[in-house]
């Protein structure tokens, strides 16, 4: 069974539960009272979204490919449609519970924050493939790729979504460090400014604050912040090691906030048990491994990067969301890949779901090719070994298979 195939299999079962488990989650909330009618509202929407999430796919695999991914114009139409994005949502963006993070298109919102964890990876993978021989210095290799990064995730803390850029701060962090950064310079960046960072965007900000001591005694502990977690145990608690039952379960019906979004793990383990619970984690892995194959057999740097950012991408923020379910983490909204209701965030999964496929099939090319297919690619790759050869043996096994 070829890596494409297990891949997109692995991304229809997750689509596919997510599908079954969303009409689960949101039964009952249309109505007035929280009576567990079965509405199908949610699913249409979930399922439209999918829909957009796999044009983009086709289109990213089948027509536009790795190379034109390479080139500046593409990286930086997306960049640009990220930052206009993302001022427009702080122009005229949609509140919901205090933040301002969605853009009323009609009958979908766009999430500008997911469009920028696409761009991370996009971008960094251009830069590092692109200036490989400049990656071991302080103010190419760090300091200029820091500063962008802090761009655009300073404009999307500016939307109050702190879960987001900690998912790019962490795929920026492994990208840098497969592209053969020197690390020591950027960690000791990133541990002078963390106390700074982590009293401006979460200690002095009140809610912040109090999710993360409720986090350090949930069960004895009142007010909002802790009802996340206390009713999130519960739910687990209630399904047992096989569950209640597809739509047997009682803690969506007004206890658990959330339950369709952040929180839907929740619902997963209490209709289907820690067995399905545990389930769904190893089904991750195993896209995961998917990812980390790919990039393993690619011959270029470019398409490696794009494999590991996107990889990364999904599989922290999958188990992310869990973590803060299972109170193993302070509560912060973080959807689950392919799961959790959100037009933006599931369409975006998928469309990282079709760079791995177009990485893949560019591998696929190259082995039928007996080498690297593609003019741009045999330069990208001339260029890499070359940077090899200069760093010393810190990236050797980054360009070349």
């Amino acid at each position: 069974m070829t890596l494409r195939l297990m891949l997109w299999m692995t991304v229809a079962i997750l689509c596919g539960f997510g599908l079954v488990v969303v009409v689960s989650a949101t039964a009952g909330m249309t109505g007035s009272n929280a009576t567990g009618t079965v509405t199908y509202a949610f699913l249409w929407k979930q399922m439209l979204a999918m829909a957009g999430g796999i044009a983009g796919a086709v289109a990213i695999s089948w027509w536009i490919g790795t190379d034109r991914l390479r080139s500046t114009g593409w990286t930086a139409l997306a960049l640009a449609a990220t930052v206009l994005s993302l001022l427009a949502v702080l122009a005229v963006g949609r509140t919901v519970n205090g933040a301002k993070r969605w853009i009323d298109l009609g009958p979908v919102n766009l999430q500008p924050a997911e469009l920028a964890k696409l761009s991370v990876v996009l971008a960094a993978a251009w830069y590092f493939a692109r200036y490989p021989h400049l990656t071991r210095t302080f103010w190419h290799g760090t300091l200029r790729p820091l500063l962008g990064f802090g761009l655009v995730a300073g404009l999307v803390y500016a939307t109050k979504d702190l879960g987001s850029v900690v998912v790019m701060g962490v795929v920026f962090s492994v990208m840098l460090w497969y592209a053969g950064t020197r690390m020591l310079p950027y960690l000791m960046l990133v541990a002078a400014a963390l106390p700074i960072l982590f009293y401006t965007a979460a200690w002095s900000v009140g809610y912040r604050r109090d999710r993360m001591l409720s986090f350090m005694d949930p069960l004895n502990s009142d007010g909002p912040t802790a009802y996340h977690l206390k009713q999130g145990f519960i739910a687990m608690g209630g399904g047992g090691l096989w569950g209640t039952g597809l739509g047997q379960g009682t803690a969506k019906l007004g206890f658990v906030p959330e339950k369709h979004t952040d929180f839907i793990f929740a619902v997963i383990c209490e209709e289907f048990g820690m067995v399905g619970g545990t389930g769904l984690a190893a089904l991750y892995l195993v896209f995961i491994g998917i990812g980390l194959r790919i990039a393993a057999t690619s011959r270029d740097l470019h398409r490696r990067l794009l494999a590991v950012g996107c990889t990364t991408v999904i599989g922290f923020q999958a188990f992310g969301n869990m973590l803060v379910v299972t109170g193993c983490v302070p509560t912060k909204g973080m959807t689950l890949p392919f799961i959790s209701y959100g037009g933006t965030s599931v369409a975006v999964c998928i469309v990282f779901a079709g760079i791995l496929d177009a990485v893949a099939k560019a591998n696929a090319r190259d082995r039928l090719d007996g080498g690297v297919g593609t003019s741009a690619t045999r330069g990208a790759v001339i260029k890499t070994h070359k940077t090899l050869s200069w760093s010393h043996g810190t990236t050797t096994n980054l360009g070349s298979s």
